[in-house]
């Protein structure tokens, strides 16, 4: 076992339980609480209490299974994916992450799919402290902190990535890297902007967690609770399996996207196990029945007298013979605010409260005496926990803000004259993609609203003016990862989209067509067949008029590059299977035997001559792809690649060709993580591919960006070179385009800035001396994601948000590249 927007009472109310009234109970011994009533003409929210498990392992890690970690990651593993999953369906989980450490490889694997469970993508990011990441599109990559910061710097940095994806961000197990009960918090601690925190991590001690969060909560940080099996072994099935603790999340759709608002709401509950004892609490702040708030919401109040009627609702159930505490701040220390004990299945009781402070919190959590709630926790407690709520928080006037022990530096005010494109304040907008025609910028990005993720369009001319927004999938609610292209008045974009089916995961690609200039879109085109997940679609146009689209799909096993010129092939082709090698294994005897080479991230693009590269990373040269370590054969020393050894290939297919040439690495090192190329062509028809890359050690090593060139139309390559190097920063995800005089420029976003902060930056190819300076384009909060089209730049960021912590809002903006 090693391992939101807040309410304004009085104005528009938000939140509150779907719970049914129950008759109010207590022992004679303990204090009575008032009779739960509720007036019948309020509207309580909509939603679900769904259960679930937020970090759980498999082979995937290194020492994911006993016989790893008994060997020192030199035996065979027991535990792959699909028994974890099983494990979990079988004890009744609603949705499941497989939180594998630092590494993003085991949504890769086939096994990854369940027709029982919603499987939420998630990761066990980061060296010391580690953190669980869930609903990132791949691996939150663990920086080395520069000489001089603050040791939590690499910690921040990873939340604002994170949540430049829309992902939740949780401090795991928080007595080992945040705090300690003789030291209290680490400098870690005093990182902003994490969604929960592990209150119940099995693996290590409850009570020392449950001490950091309400320290946090008491210096203003505003977070949800959740629990964690931390389960590396299927030995330990039944008394630690997934879903042991349960962390039950109140979802208003019962989506992934759902599952993700909560947690990142904090709307959350633990309890020891799906069967219970299971706890919520809910307050009516405003006295009028109706409990407009639950666990993880705050609420801002105008006048620190409360009406006399408002309570605290705890429901309580399967807790007979438990004892339910109800804790005000500062928390434990005080002493509970109310005690409990049920004494039937299912129990609900009224609190009065007052408040105390400018900024209050009120949560409860259930013991019981018998076996140790975690691994380290005392075993002289008579009672261990057995339940707990995330805090209903209250706030006079405005709403708490952190009081770190160490500063946030101060953010940047420098206007770098960005203008909004998409996207409104309290909502996500991100993953954009831009084309430039002329003096005209054609935008599409993904947007999360109302528990639902879909593809918007906007048209921006000059000057700023822009045409009305244009949602193009169709009021689907499982959109994302847009791509577009223009010719002329010819406008495609490329999505991927499972229309709503998530059990199990298996979006498909889609094509729309403008033919006025975005005005007006044809109804789309599903380019797959259904039978895989078709992901990372990439675009480009030929001859200005197909539209040559790629993707990611593993219909067949393995995921694999597939491209298709629409308008010329009837079918698409497979660009990476040449070369490439899968094995089933032996998964009875070596859960790790499997091999399933990925060919993943692909991007296009058209040259002059009317030749189409297509460029994707992929881990067939990983000596045990797709597994962090490696087992080595016997009597050798293990010697594996942590992350695996992805590499970057490409295929061409040559002017008036409908074949495309075999893979051909690009950058063939063997030393170093290879991801998320890019690819353009010069002026000349040079073909140039740029990506980020990082030296094969899982945390505390920066990346980096490398550039090759082609000038024989893919079939060799230039040694790679460094582009905007800065050994003390981390650059990723680059983009490539032509400017407008078609000399070639990248944009990435890295975190070189004085203030922390992601910023783009760029960096054009001089056709004489190489690649120029780097050039920082952003200034405002963080600049995520960009994306480059003949001439404008258009970004993710949240400089919008008002507060460090609960406000999701991110935005696109554009700027024009430098003249």
């Amino acid at each position: 076992m090693n391992r939101r927007q807040f309410m304004i009472v009085g104005g528009t109310v938000i939140a509150a339980s779907g719970l049914t009234t129950e008759p109010a109970s207590a022992s004679a011994t303990e204090q009575t609480p008032t009779p739960a009533t509720t007036s019948a003409q309020h509207t309580t929210p909509q939603g679900q209490w769904l259960a679930g498990e937020t970090h759980a392992h498999d082979d995937h890690s290194a020492d994911g299974s006993l016989p790893r970690q008994t060997s020192k990651q030199t035996l065979p593993g027991n535990l792959p994916l699909s028994d974890q999953i099983g494990e979990a369906e079988r004890i009744g989980l609603d949705f499941l992450p497989l939180t594998d450490h630092r590494t993003y490889d085991q949504h890769w694997d086939p096994q990854w799919q369940s027709s029982k469970l919603l499987l939420i993508p998630g990761e066990e990011a980061n060296g010391s402290p580690h953190a669980i990441v869930l609903g990132a599109i791949d691996t939150i990559v663990d920086g080395a902190n520069p000489p001089g910061s603050p040791a939590f710097r690499h910690v921040q940095q990873s939340i604002w990535d994170a949540h430049a994806q829309d992902a939740a961000w949780s401090t795991a197990h928080p007595d080992d890297g945040e705090y300690t009960p003789a030291t209290g918090p680490t400098d870690n601690a005093s990182a902003q902007g994490m969604n929960t925190v592990e209150v119940w991590n099995v693996a290590s001690n409850p009570d020392a967690q449950i001490d950091y969060t309400e320290n946090r909560w008491n210096n203003g940080f505003r977070f949800g609770a959740v629990g964690a099996s931390d389960c590396h072994f299927r030995e330990l099935w039944g008394t630690a399996s997934p879903g042991q603790p349960t962390t039950w999340v109140f979802a208003s759709q019962r989506s992934v996207r759902g599952i993700l608002d909560a947690i990142r709401a904090g709307r959350t509950s633990v309890s020891a196990t799906p069967q219970g004892p299971f706890v919520t609490i809910e307050a009516d702040v405003d006295g009028d029945g109706a409990f407009e708030a639950i666990g993880g919401d705050e609420v801002i109040v105008r006048d620190r007298k409360l009406p006399k009627k408002a309570r605290l609702r705890v429901r309580i159930r399967s807790g007979a013979g438990t004892r339910v505490l109800i804790y005000a701040s500062p928390g434990r220390s005080a002493g509970p605010l109310a005690t409990f004990t049920p004494d039937t299945a299912d129990q609900t009781y009224l609190i009065p409260f007052t408040l105390g402070a400018v900024h209050n919190w009120y949560r409860a959590e259930v013991r019981a005496p018998g076996a140790l709630s975690g691994r380290d926790a005392d075993p002289t407690l008579p009672d261990q926990l057995r339940a707990a709520t995330s805090p209903v928080f209250i706030s006079l006037r405005t709403p708490a803000e952190p009081t770190p022990e160490i500063a946030l530096p101060p953010a940047e005010t420098r206007n770098d004259h960005a203008t909004p494109a998409l996207g409104e304040n309290g909502q996500f907008t991100g993953y954009a993609d831009v084309a430039g025609q002329g003096n005209t910028a054609h935008v599409v990005a993904e947007t999360h609203r109302d528990h639902k993720t879909s593809i918007l369009y906007r048209r921006i001319e000059p000057h700023g003016h822009t045409t009305h927004t244009v949602e193009l999938s169709a009021g689907s609610s499982t959109a994302c990862s847009p791509r577009i292209a223009v010719s002329g008045d010819d406008v495609w974009v490329v999505w991927q989209d499972s229309q709503g089916r998530e059990q199990p995961h298996q979006p498909e690609i889609f094509l729309r067509h403008s033919r006025n200039a975005g005005r007006t879109f044809e109804p789309a085109t599903r380019l797959t067949n259904g039978r895989g997940r078709a992901i990372h679609p990439a675009l480009s146009v030929l001859a200005g008029k197909y539209p040559v689209v790629a993707w990611a799909d593993n219909s067949t096993g393995a995921f694999d590059v597939y491209a298709q010129v629409i308008g010329l092939d009837k079918t698409p082709v497979n660009l990476s299977a040449p070369g490439k090698t899968t094995d089933p294994g032996t998964p009875a005897t070596d859960a790790r035997s499997p091999k399933y080479p990925a060919s993943l991230f692909p991007a296009i693009t058209v040259a002059a001559d009317r030749s189409i590269m297509v460029t994707w990373q992929d881990n067939r040269f990983d000596p045990d792809p797709l597994w962090t370590g490696h087992t080595p054969a016997p009597g050798q020393t293990p010697t594996g690649t942590d992350p695996d050894n992805w590499q970057i290939l490409a295929s061409t297919r040559a002017t008036g060709s409908r074949n495309w040439t075999e893979p051909v690495q690009v950058s063939a090192a063997t030393d170093a993580a290879d991801r998320h190329p890019s690819v353009t062509t010069d002026h000349d028809g040079t073909f140039v591919v740029m990506w980020e890359t990082k030296a094969l050690k899982s945390s505390g090593a920066n990346l980096s960006l490398r550039a090759s060139r082609s000038a024989d139309g893919g079939r060799t390559w230039s040694p790679s070179e460094p582009v905007g190097l800065n050994p003390d920063a981390m650059s990723q995800r680059p983009r490539l385009s032509q400017d407008p005089d078609n000399s070639v420029r990248a944009v990435w976003y890295d975190t070189r800035s004085a203030d922390w902060r992601w910023k783009v930056f760029t960096s054009r190819l001089d056709r004489r001396s190489g690649w120029t300076p780097p050039v920082q384009l952003t200034t405002l909060g963080n600049g995520t994601f960009p994306s480059i089209g003949h001439g404008f730049v258009v970004f993710t960021s949240d400089r919008a948000a008002t507060r460090t912590q609960r406000d999701g809002t991110q935005q696109i903006y554009l700027i024009p590249t430098p003249r």
